[in-house]
């Protein structure tokens, strides 16, 4: 069962959308929260499947929580603000709903949510190998490349650019989560909503001051700099 917080700071919204997910019988709202502190605070004790975000909260801009979230919790944004759009597809939410939400664009949302937290099917988990070779497919052309050629992989709107081990990048069609679902785990680790990498590539970490760092790829001149739970997440990895 798909366990839910609001985050809003009106309540009357809130308490709307929280009628609206009553239909739905697999969903469970374990908490709400009014401001930035407070949703931080349930988070933390609750650890949800998936937060219900608005992004004009009096105390900040919805988006400062997302970076406190863990990779495996989803973010629906639900906003008056339709220009946000793109942010919210920079942060890798799951989906992106206007308000007034319409009921069947929720119910859509709340389709996705269960497809992404529906185990995988024991047979397909059981028979799947790490393939080989991945294909690439954009507008233009399609390319196999091997998986063992890929140094990370970033979330770009409704795309992913995968950068390759010849400093080589392609924009591919297909969220990073479609990505994360075919590569091997490890080398390949998520380390934030929207960045993959493969820690085997990985030739250089500079740690920075306020927790944040830059990563160096072995052929790749340039840096690629990590925010604090990214650095976090990669330190934690690199311990173990």
């Amino acid at each position: 069962m798909p366990r839910v917080i609001l985050i809003d700071d009106e309540p009357p919204a809130r308490r709307g959308l929280k009628r609206m997910l009553a239909v739905f019988d697999d969903i469970e709202v374990i908490g709400e929260a009014g401001t930035i502190d407070q949703a931080r605070d349930l988070i933390v004790t609750l650890r949800p499947d998936a937060v219900f975000l608005d992004i004009e909260l009096s105390s900040g801009k919805g988006f400062e929580i997302v970076t406190d979230l863990s990779p495996e919790t989803a973010v629906i944004v639900v906003t008056a603000y339709s220009l946000y759009a793109t942010d919210a597809f920079d942060v890798a939410a799951l989906d992106f709903l206007v308000k007034p939400v319409d009921p069947d664009r929720l119910e859509t949302a709340i389709n996705r949510l269960r497809e992404r937290l529906a185990p995988p099917p024991l047979a397909a988990a059981a028979s799947a190998r790490p393939p080989a070779r991945i294909l690439l497919k954009s507008m233009m052309s399609s390319v196999m490349v091997p998986v063992s050629s890929i140094t990370l992989l970033q979330a770009e709107a409704d795309f992913t650019r995968v950068h390759l081990d010849s400093d080589q990048t392609y924009l591919a069609g297909g969220l990073l989560g479609k990505f994360e679902a075919d590569l091997p785990s490890p080398p390949f680790c998520r380390l934030s909503r929207s960045l993959i990498v493969n820690l085997e590539h990985i030739h250089t970490v500079e740690w920075q001051a306020g927790g944040r760092s830059l990563l160096r790829f072995g052929a790749d001149s340039r840096d690629f700099p990590l925010g604090r739970s990214a650095t976090k997440r990669l330190r934690q990895l690199l311990d173990d």
